[in-house]
């Protein structure tokens, strides 16, 4: 892969992971955890499909299917094994009384 392959792939599964969040909600730490899980199953998607030479959609030197296919699959994993996140309860604020 070329350096020029390397950023597209950074942007592409970024953007994967970004939509997924967007879909899915959350947190700020969960978009983290997205575009984190995005990036590393899209290169290993991407590197699965070189040793196996399976090549359905490629853009340049990036094997596009089977590496957002990865994408896909790791962020429904992720999804899974992270769990829902602890809902935090709001306790009732505390009004100062304003003293005459």
């Amino acid at each position: 892969m070329t350096i020029h392959a390397i950023i597209l792939s950074f942007i592409v599964a970024t953007l994967l992971g970004a939509i997924y969040h967007l879909l899915r909600g959350g947190s700020l730490r969960r978009l983290g955890l997205y575009i984190f899980a995005a990036n590393i199953s899209f290169f290993l998607g991407h590197g699965f499909s070189e040793l196996v030479h399976w090549q359905l959609i490629r853009l340049g030197s990036i094997n596009l299917f089977p590496a957002i296919l990865a994408t896909i699959l790791g962020l429904l994993l992720t999804t899974a094994l992270a769990g829902q996140e602890p809902v935090k309860e709001r306790t009732p604020s505390k009004r100062r009384k304003r003293s005459k």
